[in-house]
């Protein structure tokens, strides 16, 4: 049987169809899951009598901890275990980061991180997310006596 040019085309369309479609469905199984990384973190008892531990639902929630960078640790109490608790229940954590040193972030880079960690607080925590941290971290230096004026 001798095929014609148009026939012959067909089929070289169907042979690349069921190739894409083979591929396609190679490279979804690939994928790994990120369900699949509580494996490595479920405790092995269990939380509650009556709860099962490997469970989404029983399992420890993990806080994502954001850093800003400031130049200088003028009024953020760095060290002070209390503020530290404080900004990182928020969901951020000050972090000093002098410029000019060798191997660390230029101004730019600072700039646009900050940016995007204070965006993200802006919708989590709201808008007025950093008046409240402020008000928060000066109720700490008060108890702990880092108040001064």
């Amino acid at each position: 049987m001798v095929q014609t040019g148009k026939v012959r085309y067909m089929y070289m369309r169907l042979y690349v169809m069921i190739f894409t479609i083979f591929l396609m469905g190679t490279v979804a199984y690939a994928q790994k899951s990120k369900k699949d990384d509580w494996k490595k973190h479920t405790p092995t008892e269990n939380i509650k009598p009556g709860y099962e531990a490997n469970r989404a639902k029983n399992r420890p929630k993990r806080k994502v901890i954001e850093y800003i960078y400031v130049k200088d640790s003028k009024g953020i109490l760095f060290g002070n275990p209390c503020a530290v608790e404080v900004t990182r229940k928020m969901g951020f954590e000050y972090v000093p980061q002098p410029l000019g040193v060798p191997g660390g972030m230029t101004i730019s880079e600072i700039e646009n991180h900050n940016m995007l960690v204070k965006l993200k607080l802006f919708f989590t925590k709201g808008p007025f997310w950093k008046l409240v941290a402020k008000k928060r971290i000066k109720e700490c230096a008060e108890n702990s006596g880092d108040f001064v004026g």
